[in-house]
């Protein structure tokens, strides 16, 4: 009859120990995510100047094609 008791503080410490373990892949994926997120903040100044060119680049095409009559069908 003991041993019949003894089940379900098993599973429970079982269950404990699985949990745990799928909280500590959990937490190392997170980290893993937030240092990706880090290295991507890190493109937001190269992307802006990438940006601010092509723009300027617009224009000047535009300018162009203003100057030359060439429009865009």
């Amino acid at each position: 009859m003991s041993l019949l008791w003894a089940v379900p503080v098993v599973a429970a410490a079982i269950a404990t120990v699985l949990v745990v373990a799928r909280a500590r892949a959990l937490e190392d994926a997170a980290v893993a995510v937030a240092a990706e997120v880090a290295r991507l903040r890190e493109l937001r100044r190269p992307l802006a100047a990438v940006r601010e060119a092509a723009a300027e680049t617009d224009e000047v095409v535009q300018a162009f094609r203003r100057h030359h009559g060439v429009y865009e069908s």
